[in-house]
Formats: structure tokens, sequence, C-alpha cells
């Protein structure tokens, strides 16, 4: 019984009355809408917003226009008349390429590992404490753009952190 008062309750109270509802999912259109245009103007992207309500005029977005967003999604693509062979031969070439980028990522992770085995080598040869105080003429010509490139991001890192000190050491700024 009381379930039953609470439930008359809040129907009265007006919770859930169609006006509420109708208020409610305006609302949340609205800033729907508003969402989509801030991370569309934010970021730049291609943005579409496609709803389609039970009841009522259906929610249309695009940035930068909804046609142009569709287009690019569908762009030369005639949709619904791909066969299955057709959509597993697509699948077969997007794993080869796939396959073929995790390849060269794999060659390019060697390859940078090398080049550090090699510079820790000269580090040990010339009795350094440290791998940036190894002498470059030690290293060959393929090794020096990584390691300059090493040496860069250090001296950034380094600056980053003098930076942060400086400013915790500065004085509290005082309020008249």
């Amino acid at each position: 019984m009381a379930t039953a008062r609470g439930t008359e309750r809040r129907r009265q109270g007006g919770d859930r009355t169609r006006a509420r509802l109708r208020e409610r999912i305006k609302y949340r259109h609205d800033r729907l809408v508003q969402d989509a245009w801030e991370v569309s103007e934010l970021f730049a992207p291609h943005l579409a917003i496609l709803a389609f309500p039970a009841v009522g005029k259906p929610l249309l977005f695009g940035n930068p226009t909804l046609d142009s967003v569709l287009s690019s999604v569908f762009l030369d693509a005639d949709v619904g008349t791909e066969t299955v062979d057709e959509a597993a031969a697509r699948v077969a070439a997007v794993r080869r390429e796939v396959g073929w980028i995790e390849a060269q990522v794999a060659h390019e992770q060697a390859r940078l590992r090398a080049v550090a085995e090699k510079v820790r080598a000269a580090q040990e040869e010339q009795g350094r404490a440290h791998w940036w105080e190894v002498d470059v003429d030690a290293l060959r010509e393929a090794e020096l753009p990584e390691f300059a490139t090493a040496l860069d991001a250090l001296r950034a890192d380094v600056l980053r952190r003098l930076a942060k000190l400086a400013e915790a050491r500065k004085p509290p700024r005082r309020q008249w």
C-alpha cells in the first residue's frame, strides 16, 4: 500500500508527466548539439550526429556539413552492394597492410635497440659514466641522428625540470 501511494505521489509531482518528459528530451537534445559543436570547434574533426527518436523530428548535425561528413565516410562505397567475397578480400587486404606495418615497427625497434647497444658499448669503451658523455667520433654515421635526437630530448627534459624547480622556489605572491 505504501508503494502504491509513493507511486501516486511521484506521478502527481509531475516527475513522469509527458510535459516534463518533453522538457527533459528538449534539454538533452540541445545539450547534445551544443557538446557536438564544441567538440568539432575545439578539435576540428569531421563530426556527424544522426538521432531518430520515436516521437518528434530527427536530430541531424554535421560539421562542416552533414553531407560532407557522410560523403567522406561513404566515399566510393556502394553501401549494401558488397558481396561476402568482396568484403572478405577487403578484410584480408587490411590485415596484410597491418602485418606490413607491424613488421616495419618491429624493424625500427630493432634498429633503435642496436643503436642503443652501440652507444652503451662506446660508453664502456671510453669509461664514461653517462651515455651523453660519449665521444661522437666513436659512433658511426648511422647512430649520429638517433644520438642527437636523444640529446635534444634530454636537454628539453632538463630545461623543463629546471623551470619547474625555479617556479617552486619563487616566493608566493602577496595579495594586497
